[in-house]
């Protein structure tokens, strides 16, 4: 019988290749579960929208979306921006500003209680155009705040104003309350609407008793009486 002999070098050579270790597979890092968002819901801003009149319409406060959002500039926010509304359940419609016509009524109330015009926007004085409506009331009468908002002016330094109180909004549209016999708020003092700020007089360059009121947007005057409901008319 013919032996073979298998594990001995007297057969062909054959050369093995041998193997290297498989590449070990990195470990999978444990990822922390996602935090979960507070309540709240987006809101996408749309043409004509103002923070004010988003924050006013979901019933938060203005200062909690500055602060909700890290907003540098409450007056300027851009279109289609997703504001952040906390504690909101659903998105809500929310009406655009106009500012060349009415505002939403009930959103600026007359600054003199049945007080009565004596001169309307535009009317032509000697070297311009009047920038504001004159309204008339009694001495002493208080003069309020047409909407709410910060006195960033309260003085007498404005040339033929007289003493005046200047309130922002936080939305780029300004109310101006003019000639006053005395100032009720200060510089910084956050105001409601209808608040008494002042009272009439007829400082500055006033003739009679009354209240110069001017709406200003983005530092621009406009007609107030498209923003004051009821209109009344101009008394001749």
């Amino acid at each position: 019988m013919l032996a073979v002999c298998l594990l001995c070098a007297c057969g062909p050579r054959h050369q093995v290749s041998v193997l290297a270790d498989p590449p070990r597979a990195e470990p999978v890092p444990e990822l922390e579960p996602e935090s979960e968002l507070p309540p709240g819901v987006f809101h996408r801003v749309r043409p004509g929208q103002t923070l004010w009149r988003i924050a006013r319409t979901y019933g938060v406060e203005l200062e909690s979306l500055v602060e909700a959002n890290s907003i540098l500039d409450p007056s300027r926010i851009v279109t289609g921006d997703m504001i952040w509304i906390p504690g909101a359940r659903d998105t809500v419609e929310v009406g655009v500003h106009v500012p060349e016509g009415a505002a939403a009524a009930g959103e600026w109330i007359w600054p003199v209680r049945n007080g009565v015009v004596l001169s309307g926007f535009g009317a032509p004085r000697r070297s311009h155009r009047h920038g504001g409506l004159d309204i008339k009331g009694f001495a002493g009468q208080p003069v309020v705040a047409a909407r709410s908002g910060r006195v960033v002016y309260a003085g007498a330094g404005l040339r033929g104003y007289g003493k005046t109180v200047i309130l922002d909004h936080s939305d780029g549209i300004r109310s101006l309350y003019a000639h006053n016999s005395a100032l009720l708020v200060r510089v910084g003092e956050r105001v409601d609407q209808g608040q008494s700020i002042a009272r009439i007089g007829r400082t500055g360059n006033a003739t009679t008793e009354h209240c110069h009121f001017e709406i200003r947007v983005n530092d621009r005057r406009v007609d107030p009486s498209r923003w004051l409901s009821p209109a009344r008319r101009a008394a001749r």
